[in-house]
């Protein structure tokens, strides 16, 4: 039997989420960890909203720090162990 989970993986938003984010060293970094506890990635998908209160959230968020620093997008990683 298997048993499955889904991770997901933020990056940050804004100018300083343009300078500083690295996704690929995130992905790494997810899947070094996952792949330790015993986890494997079958998928990796890009995660972006649909929800239009976390939409217009983020922008506030965007406008209040003039351009700098949103939550944003990211990954979710689709990952399956082997249960006993």
């Amino acid at each position: 039997m298997r048993a499955n989970k889904v991770e997901r993986v933020a990056l940050m938003g804004g100018l300083i989420g343009l300078l500083l984010t690295n996704p690929r060293g995130a992905l790494d970094k997810a899947l070094v960890r996952a792949n330790t506890d015993g986890w494997h990635c079958r998928q990796i998908l890009p995660h972006s909203t649909s929800n239009l209160f976390i939409m217009i959230l983020s922008m506030i968020c965007l406008c209040l720090t003039l351009g700098l620093w949103t939550f944003g997008a990211g990954y979710l990683l689709l990952l399956e162990k082997e249960s006993s």
